[in-house]
């Protein structure tokens, strides 16, 4: 598994169908980390242990016409996560 990030949310005037959604989906996926903006602007950044990009977008397809987010960042390897040499 690896970990990746994004920041994303509902569109606005959609929070309740995204909930709506989200509800008949059983919430968000295990390894989901989903931390909401203080602004409550409805956007999130959020933090997921997933086997890869594509089943991040399994999940996200629920919310297709409703969901916007930036793009998806792998962090496995990248140097600031590695030990200091």
């Amino acid at each position: 598994m690896n970990t990746y990030y994004f920041v994303g949310g509902p569109l606005p005037g959609r929070m309740d169908e995204f909930r709506r959604r989200l509800g008949a989906a059983g919430g968000a996926p295990p390894g989901w980390l989903v931390l909401p903006h203080a602004s409550g602007d409805g956007r999130a950044l959020h933090v997921v242990r997933a086997d890869s990009r594509e089943a991040i977008l399994r999940h996200l397809a629920l919310f297709e016409g409703i969901y916007a987010h930036d793009g998806i960042v792998d962090l496995c390897g990248e140097r600031w996560l590695s030990p200091a040499t």
